[in-house]
């Protein structure tokens, strides 16, 4: 468009379904229009703002912003709908570059939506109000704003309907706030309130999704901040070719951000995302089929329409700040009311509120099974396929896991992953009086807790003392729930209220378990009646090289939905992102402190993507660590990310890295043996284990996966 001129005025009658294609073409004709030109903008920022406005570039800069304002403002006085003082609103936002409007021709009332705003940061609902709504007027305006949005489809992916903001413009004076449900604002806080968010949609995206809305909405009139007058466009001389130009494109599609997840999802999670349980409910499915995605949209969905508070919970302890991100972007209005936290934190916090008494003392722990273990490992270290650590976890995951006080029970217990060693009666009762109850003994002779005491205390304390109107929460989402004790999924089932109508959401994968010694839903009283249960199965995780690695992974070709039903595994699932990398290496242990380095550098990663080493046991992570900044190359231990450092590499164990995902993946670790089935007795238990850890540690990887088997 040449300087001088003006863009679309917005006033329409409404079209024809002829008319509507054609105006959304032209909509979507400008704003991919660059050609082989480069128009000369310079960035100039409001002083009341600081926000990026449409504005040319030259010697008189300020001259050339007051051209846009004095379109804007003409603009808006063509919407007679509106009155002075809404124009004035609407009138800010149009001279801030990528931002679209569409204006209702209806007048607008307090319990109407008046425009939408779309833009980087998201789509916002804009309703005109001297007082604030009644809550059964914010539902009905939530429930007109998704209802507008709720079928379109952009590029293959159904926009999110809920994740639509709801923005209250009230007159001047009005304080700036967010409750959760809405925002509110006046004319002066309006523009920095929506453009200074995070940004949630690429600007290809945003333009094609308002050029749908303008196609589907032939209500509501279109305006574009990019239909400002701009300076004149000179030749680029062909600084940029379209080659450079689709490689570019191609790259920001590989980067995949978060941004994509929290707009656009597919139909199937979006279905999840809207069904209404009316109790416990349960999400399985292989690895990279947006388990977790679905989850965090679920709990946004219901922040924007219930006051009530929210916990988000997992055995894994680094995983809740990690998804705490990603809810903050999906309703950073609610992130007061939603609480990320490891299981065991919560339960030592709450213990501490209700003043339960209770010791957790690390090393009295570690000394009392030293002691139990000196009667017992002369036996016990015998049984083949066995060590100190499987015979703690059998303390840990089978015995007081499942809060077993007695032979008796023990005894006929079933250990679900450990049935390669068989324990007969007389075995289990070695077990029990040589192991188990002297490390018992120790505990209790220094009055100390281990963690499973503590989860123990937690649920005998709700049971006895529910939460209260300030304590309770209104949904709880708890996550890899397949490696919970029988104990912790009691403790879950207890904080979302004990009930058969529980708010509860439990997501998960048997195939990724890594801890033995589990269970099933009902075994711990949480009921799935009534097909509670739902299993997602199509990847949109790895890219297609990474998935077909993961899928020849023999990690159990069988595995349940979490409550006894058959599953889906990841053999099963299909891609839906093509090309990606991988590839693996059998290395020497005394080489691969100098092969690791070299294989990070080679890589053809983006700069500033995400980028782990992901090892089996802990001492590893502080080796490894060595290695890359030996090599100069720049690394934190993966527990120690608090999300704020993009560029080191993490590194971390497996067990870690649970839940998380990355742009590439260097794995250290054993081949399993080829063939499981010949393997019998703890040998097997041991091999599936770390099968169970290479496939969870190769699906972390989105597009770059590189393998390291070691070997002597």
């Amino acid at each position: 468009m040449a300087a001088g001129t003006t863009g679309k005025s917005g006033r329409t009658a409404a079209p024809s379904t002829r008319a509507t294609s054609s105006r959304g073409s032209a909509i979507r004709s400008a704003c991919r229009q660059s050609g082989g030109q480069l128009c000369w903008y310079s960035t100039h920022y409001s002083s009341t703002c600081g926000t990026e406005l449409v504005s040319g570039g030259g010697s008189m800069p300020n001259i050339h912003r007051e051209r846009i304002a004095r379109w804007a403002e003409r603009t808006l006085a063509e919407q007679r709908q509106l009155t002075p003082d809404q124009r004035r609103f609407l009138a800010g936002l149009l001279t801030v570059r990528g931002w679209h409007v569409l204006v209702d021709r209806g007048s607008p009332m307090p319990d109407r939506i008046a425009a939408f705003a779309l833009g980087r940061t998201g789509v916002f609902a804009l309703v005109f109000c001297d007082a604030l709504p009644s809550s059964t007027d914010v539902l009905k305006i939530r429930g007109d704003a998704e209802q507008t949005f709720a079928r379109f489809v952009v590029g293959g992916a159904q926009f999110v309907p809920h994740s639509v903001d709801i923005v209250l413009l009230m007159p001047r004076g009005s304080r700036a706030a967010a409750e959760g449900r809405y925002l509110v604002v006046d004319e002066t806080s309006f523009v920095e309130t929506v453009t200074h968010r995070a940004k949630r949609m690429r600007a290809e995206r945003v333009s094609e999704l308002a050029a749908t809305a303008a196609e589907k909405l032939n209500t509501h009139n279109y305006l574009c901040a990019d239909d400002a007058p701009q300076a004149e466009a000179v030749d680029g001389g062909g600084l940029f070719d379209q080659d450079d130009l689709r490689a570019d494109a191609r790259t920001a599609a590989l980067a995949r951000p978060f941004s994509d997840w929290m707009t656009f999802l597919d139909p199937e999670q979006l279905s999840l995302v809207h069904t209404t349980f009316t109790g416990p409910a349960r999400f399985s499915g292989p690895a990279g089929t947006g388990k977790s995605v679905v989850a965090l949209h679920r709990m946004a969905h219901f922040a924007k329409r219930s006051p009530g508070r929210l916990l988000f919970t997992t055995f894994v302890r680094s995983l809740p700040t990690y998804h705490e991100r990603g809810f903050a972007q999906l309703a950073p209005h609610a992130v007061d009311r939603a609480q990320f936290k490891g299981l065991h934190a919560w339960a030592t916090a709450f213990l501490r509120r209700r003043r339960v008494e209770f010791d957790l003392d690390n090393a009295v722990i570690k000394d009392a099974f030293s002691k139990a273990w000196r009667g017992a490992g002369r036996v016990l270290d015998r049984v083949e396929g066995t060590d100190r650590g499987y015979w703690k976890d059998e303390i840990d995951r089978v015995i007081k896991g499942r809060r077993v006080t007695d032979l008796v029970t023990y005894k006929r217990v079933k250990r679900v992953g450990r049935e390669g060693i068989s324990l007969r009666s007389s075995h289990r009762q070695f077990v029990w009086e040589h192991l188990y109850l002297p490390y018992q003994e120790v505990l209790d002779a220094q009055q100390v807790h281990d963690f499973n005491d503590v989860i123990s205390l937690a649920v005998d304390e709700l049971r006895a003392r529910p939460l209260d109107s300030t304590e309770a929460y209104s949904m709880v989402v708890v996550d890899e729930v397949q490696d919970f004790t029988l104990t912790q999924l009691q403790l879950v089932h207890q904080i979302a209220g004990g009930d058969s109508d529980a708010q509860l959401l439990l997501v998960g994968d048997g195939q990724q378990q890594v801890y033995a010694g589990g269970c099933t839903l009902s075994e711990a009283g949480i009921p799935l009646a009534g097909g509670r249960g739902r299993v997602l199965r199509t990847n949109y995780r790895n890219r297609e090289a990474v998935l077909r690695y993961s899928q020849r992974i023999d990690a159990g070709n069988t595995v349940d939905d979490l409550d006894g039903g058959a599953g889906v595994i990841l053999r099963d699932s299909d891609p839906t992102l093509s090309d990606g990398h991988a590839e693996d290496v059998h290395v020497s242990r005394r080489d691969i402190d100098r092969l690791l380095p070299r294989a990070i550098r080679e890589a053809e990663i983006q700069p500033d993507s995400e980028v782990a080493v992901v090892v089996n046991w802990p001492n590893e992570v502080f080796r490894y660590l060595r290695v890359l900044r030996r090599a100069g190359i720049d690394a934190i231990a993966l527990e120690n990310d608090d999300g704020s450092q993009v560029g080191p590499v993490k590194v971390g164990t497996v067990r870690r890295a649970k839940g998380m995902d990355f742009a590439a993946v260097f794995h250290i670790t054993e081949e399993p043996p080829s063939d499981l089935a010949e393997l019998s007795g703890g040998a097997r238990d041991r091999a599936e284990m770390l099968a169970r850890q290479l496939l969870v540690a190769t699906s972390r990887a989105r597009d770059y996966l590189w393998v390291a088997y070691l070997s002597d």
